[in-house]
């Protein structure tokens, strides 16, 4: 056995050098940029505004917020926004300067979150039902005409007087979508269908409950049997935040 042991002779243990200069420390939720403590942004105005702060201590304060990226909501509560702004106009350049890039910043900030466009998520199986079938409900009642109301034999009878004046209605309001609009309005319905739906779900706190369902029911109701709302919506002359507003109250 000790032909293949091959000994050789002992020397100092390796010792790895050590890195010089490394201090990691560990990161916690107040180091990042988004999260701020709302008393040290207080102190943080208190120190900008007062005239007998040296130049030093607020350009230090200045570093200090330009590693934070307040919440516009947070920035109104707390109005250091304003006094950074008018820190910008400072006779001292280092504080004018210094005031100028955390106001940049914010700005930005701000800017880039109120551009950003809603991420869709994509809700569970039968929330996805619910949805593609408000859908296609909304744009069933858009795209009603005249010759083009298949539950007209499932209603109740209505006097003849009454569902002349009514098809009428209709059929003015029609010809006035389809010659007031271009085609490719008109075939945007789908789309404005969609973007009615989402809208209600919005609203609704992303919740297919009562009051959306209910919400549905109604829009759906007003666009199939009232010609002009239905006209308005798709010509873009009621907004479509109005409208919901005004179902969503009734």
């Amino acid at each position: 056995m000790d032909k293949f042991v091959i000994r050789r002779p002992r020397g100092s243990p390796v010792v790895s050098p050590t890195k010089k200069g490394s201090h990691l420390k560990q990161a916690t939720i107040e180091s990042l940029k988004g999260v701020v403590i709302i008393e040290e942004l207080e102190r943080a105005k208190v120190v900008l505004e007062r005239s007998d702060t040296s130049s030093e201590l607020k350009v230090d304060t200045l570093q200090h917020l330009k590693c934070k990226k307040p919440a516009k909501e947070i920035l109104i509560k707390t109005q250091i926004g304003k006094t950074v702004h008018r820190l910008c106009k400072s006779k001292d350049t280092d504080v004018a300067e210094a005031a100028k890039e955390v106001y940049s910043l914010w700005k930005e900030h701000i800017l880039s979150k109120v551009n950003r466009s809603l991420i869709e998520v994509k809700c569970d199986p039968k929330t996805e039902s619910f949805r593609k079938t408000a859908r296609r409900m909304l744009l069933d009642s858009l795209k009603k005409t005249e010759g083009g109301d298949q539950q007209e034999h499932n209603e109740p009878q209505r006097d003849k007087t009454e569902n002349d004046q009514e098809k009428c209605k209709s059929k003015k309001a029609d010809e006035k979508m389809k010659h007031g609009c271009s085609k490719d309005n008109y075939d945007s319905i789908e789309v404005l269908a969609e973007y009615i739906e989402r809208d209600v779900y919005q609203a609704t706190r992303r919740l297919v409950n009562n009051t959306y369902r209910r919400t549905i029911r109604k829009l759906v109701f007003t666009l199939r049997h009232k010609s002009d709302v239905r006209y308005s919506v798709t010509s873009s002359a009621l907004p479509v935040a109005e409208l919901i507003k005004q179902h969503l109250k009734s």
